[in-house]
């Protein structure tokens, strides 16, 4: 009854001429989706710190746990979001009057943030607003022993401390109302999901206007609370019974706003989640037929915009697709890889079906869709059930997979691209026994396994020229500068010529980058995909030790285990190489040994000037007692399924198994 008559109160106090000009100070923009999280996190900071000043004595201060930090802007967002939030600060502060007046000022706020959504607009004129209660209650906390302080506050007119004790109270109950109301709000975009949002359903629509009325009518109430505090207004008295009745209107008016929300927020929860419960219990069934069914049909089910934008499709009728499945991360090297494949064959289309939140960042969907060969014709944001079921029954978490369906629909691999990359196209039609012939025709450590026309044409061609060829990685330029100096004093000294080639540092696309630069300053040859090159090592491992059902990695494995040694170096904190003489690897080394073995090269000088300069160097290794250095191996997450016991490439230990959580690839 209660939530009948606050709903009841807000609707009629917002005439219909008053909902059309609020309306009329917006701007759809879909390029304005903003993040509210890193917000809402400096906002709660803010009124948590606020609300311990009031309560608290009045000399003390708010100390910060150590090497507390704010969260940084993601999502697109960038200073021109903090510069709005600054300019309705500023109006907060110099233009708040009560009355008709605070009308006229929450109309121009309006406007300021007439481009972004409005649950946005009310957490960013909230956060304004934040930020002054914040700053007025830290020069109020400073003022008595602050010479500084006591003075900028006499500039702000920042009343005394004695004025403002009697509200303390009222202050109190309206800053948890503001934190309450702020929350909710931003429940409506992280809690409901913006493809059911978007549509003009009961009790979305309803919900819709509620909050266009709740965004006035808070921003009303903040407009009204700025002036109570006294900025630039001296005519407000505090002391006065006019004030404390006025913060318990505001309070009841928040408080209200919030009751508002709340009944709304649970009303569309209820309605989406049964909305995704019936779609993806439909969406099962159609997966689960015997034999399949009709590629189009699961197409215009996974591709389904209501018959808004309705995709073509019926030009993939009889085809075998892969829906490759991304978020936003996926590089655009990996597209130009996948790009090449598809562009050589006519075996298999494929769809991208980008796993994005209602956050997204429309200017990197729409880079990502323009570089792509295939089929882009797809919704930005996928209906909810459908990123149900690509999380629950396809196991799509962050990495990109693509999931291979017959002309019928059936599944014959939930991730063919391991396959694609370490196979290329040979591995259609993607299922798992011609999986297991191309490893009995092909199986063998040779470096023509690991290199072909994608990855680096020129170096496959010095690998059918037999050339003798020097691979190196690693994470430390100090060590690939040194190591590169080595070499080329040792190879001009005995006058042999090899092919030296950087291939980069698996899981650090920025640090790469940074140093392929550098590289190139100093006229050092980087691959041209080094992210295949990693992408087909670590799709390796992951094939065969699925082949083996489980059977886990021994040092018996001998190509696995090579395969291992170049994930493992790269796991190390140095550099790593190997030398190979067309397609034969001869020679592997972690990096600290290949710098002190290439430097000593006197005491193998008369190895390699009998068998020449690889096999000398392999020779002299076989009569040195080089102790090694056991290894970390780090793996991606490419599904479900894990190695299962693995033994040490260099001291045949079982290795112990870590789950890797990393946030910055540096």
């Amino acid at each position: 009854m209660e939530t009948v008559t606050t709903l009841t109160t807000l609707s009629s106090k917002t005439s219909e001429n008053l909902f059309n000009e609020i309306l009329a100070t917006h701007v759809k923009d879909d390029d304005r989706a903003v993040d509210l999280q890193p917000i809402m996190h400096i906002m709660e900071k803010i009124l948590h710190d606020v609300d311990r000043v009031i309560n608290g004595t009045h000399g003390g201060t708010v100390t910060l746990k150590k090497n507390t930090t704010l969260l940084t802007f993601d999502n697109g967002m960038h200073e021109a979001i903090l510069a709005d939030i600054l300019n309705v600060s500023g109006e907060l502060s110099c233009n708040c009057l009560v009355g008709e007046n605070a009308h006229a000022t929450t109309v121009k706020l309006l406007e300021t943030l007439k481009t972004y959504s409005w649950n946005t607009k009310m957490v960013l004129a909230l956060a304004a607003f934040t930020a002054n209660l914040g700053e007025f209650w830290l020069l109020l906390q400073r003022g008595n022993n602050n010479s500084l302080a006591k003075s900028v506050a006499f500039l702000r007119q920042v009343p005394e401390i004695e004025r403002l004790n009697p509200l303390r109270d009222g202050v109190t109950k309206l800053v948890q109302a503001i934190r309450n109301l702020a929350k909710c709000n931003a429940k409506f975009m992280t809690k409901l999901h913006s493809w059911y949002f978007s549509k003009e359903t009961q009790p979305i629509s309803e919900a819709k206007v509620e909050i266009i009325r709740a965004t006035y009518w808070t921003i009303n109430s903040v407009v009204q609370i700025a002036s109570l505090l006294g900025w630039r207004n001296k005519n407000t008295s505090l002391t006065t019974e006019a004030g404390k009745t006025l913060i318990i209107q505001l309070e009841n008016d928040v408080s209200q706003i919030y009751d508002i929300l709340k009944h709304h927020l649970k009303q569309c929860k209820d309605y989406i989640g049964k909305e995704i419960g019936d779609a993806y219990k439909t969406l099962l069934i159609l997966m689960q037929r015997p034999g399949g069914g009709d590629i189009v049909k699961i197409l215009d089910r996974f591709l389904r915009r209501d018959g808004i934008d309705k995709v073509d499709i019926e030009k993939l009728r009889s085809k075998h697709v892969l829906f490759l499945i991304t978020d936003l991360d996926i590089s655009l090297e990996e597209i130009t890889v996948l790009n090449e494949l598809y562009q050589k064959t006519e075996s298999y289309e494929i769809v991208w079906l980008p796993v994005v939140d209602g956050l997204y960042n429309k200017k990197r969907f729409l880079e990502l869709k323009a570089s792509m060969k295939w089929y882009t014709d797809v919704p930005a944001i996928l209906e909810p059930a459908v990123i149900k079921y690509i999380k629950e029954v396809w196991h799509f978490i962050k990495n990109p997979i693509a999931v291979s369906l017959t002309s019928e629909g059936e599944v014959t691999c939930q991730n063919a691209l391991p396959l694609l990359w370490t196979w290329g196209n040979e591995a259609f039609p993607f299922i798992a026994e011609k999986e297991k012939n191309l490893w009995h025709n092909r199986y063998g450590w040779r470096l023509d396994f690991l290199i072909d026309d994608l990855i680096d044409p020129e170096l496959r061609k010095w690998i059918i020229e037999g050339k003798l060829i020097c691979l190196y990685g690693g994470g430390s330029i100090d060590w690939i500068l040194q190591f590169t100096t080595a070499i080329k004093v040792v190879l001009a000294r005995i006058g042999v010529t090899v092919e030296m080639v950087y291939v980069g540092k698996n899981n650090a696309k920025e640090w790469t980058g940074k140093v392929t630069a550098e590289l190139h300053s100093h006229n050092l040859r980087v691959l041209k995909s080094e992210r295949h090159f990693w992408a087909r090592l670590q799709s390796m491992l992951y094939l065969y030790t699925k082949m083996r059902q489980g059977k886990g990695l021994s040092r018996d494995d001998s190509f696995m285990q090579e395969v291992m040694k170049i994930l493992a170096f790269d796991g190390s904190e140095g550099g790593w190489t190997l030398f190979c003489k067309g397609a034969d690897v001869i020679v592997r080394l972690e990096g600290e040994t290949a710098l002190n073995i290439i430097w000593k090269y006197a005491d193998w000088e008369n190895y390699a000037k009998k068998h020449g300069f690889l096999e000398g160097l392999n020779y002299y290794m076989e009569d040195q007692n080089i102790p090694h250095s056991c290894v970390q191996l780090k793996l991606p997450f490419i599904s479900s399924e894990i190695p299962g016991k693995v033994q040490c490439c260099e001291c045949g230990k079982e290795m112990e198994m870590y789950y890797m959580y990393r946030c910055c690839k540096q």
